[in-house]
């Protein structure tokens, strides 16, 4: 497999936008792949995990032809939707990265927080949201030595608008449960997690990553939820190493 064998499909996280993977868009598109970042933002409520993997596709499609494969890479919220992703348009996808993602749905109590979300930002707008994840999605490491990052996430944090940041705080709280299709998963698979996470930690990226047959599991040293950005050399290493030997 070739660089232009296949596209990278970049799957942006809540309540982030395609501008998240700056670093990683660099770094790939300078190695000579092709790059789709699409934006999964969507201001109809609910937003669904299908109906970000349409347009995902559709984004796919447009940049590289409608018969293109792609690893998909998805990002916490990015993750949910490649999952349905690859569970409506399967034979599109060459590869799986999930970062900073889980395969359960949320709890009780989780749709619950996702509901008050989606009420604060319609109400507030995007800085409800940045007052309620920033703090959770940086390693504590990140915060005391990288205020730069810490801005740039809020910088597109704020870039959201109410209605979308809304549509998809109630769409997540919507998603299926995956755990039981994990082991059906028959492409290569590479689960990605920060060291530091406090959203989806470590012990379960371990565990999703036991459940899908021979997926390789790369932990991001002093990198948060945010792993990509907060590390982004690191993150590019793991990933673009496990490429090389699709």
């Amino acid at each position: 497999m070739t660089h232009n064998d296949i596209a990278l499909l970049f799957l942006h996280g809540f309540p982030f936008s395609p501008e998240m993977w700056a670093p990683q868009r660099e770094a790939f598109e300078a190695q000579g792949f092709r790059v789709v970042a699409p934006d999964l933002r969507l201001e109809t409520s609910p937003a669904t995990m299908d109906e970000m993997a349409d347009k995902a596709i559709a984004a796919l499609d447009a940049a590289a032809g409608e018969a293109a494969k792609a690893v998909v890479i998805g990002f916490s919220m990015g993750g949910y939707v490649a999952f349905s992703l690859l569970e409506r348009y399967g034979d599109r996808v060459a590869g799986l990265a999930l970062a900073d993602t889980r395969a359960e749905a949320d709890s009780e109590e989780g749709k619950a927080g996702r509901r008050a979300l989606a009420a604060n930002a319609l109400e507030q707008g995007p800085q409800a949201a940045v007052d309620a994840m920033l703090h959770k999605l940086l390693s504590p490491k990140t915060t005391d030595r990288r205020p730069d990052v810490r801005r740039e996430a809020e910088r597109i944090m704020l870039s959201a608008s109410p209605a979308a940041i809304a549509a998809a705080a109630l769409g997540m709280a919507a998603r299926q449960d995956r755990t039981a299709s994990l082991g059906g998963i028959r492409v290569p698979t590479l689960v990605i997690v920060g060291e530091d996470d406090a959203i989806t930690p470590p012990d379960v990226a371990e565990k999703m990553a036991g459940a899908i047959p021979g997926a390789a599991l790369r932990v991001v040293p002093e990198a948060g939820h945010l792993s990509n950005l907060e590390r982004p050399e690191l993150f590019n290493e793991a990933l673009s190493a496990w490429l090389s030997k699709l």
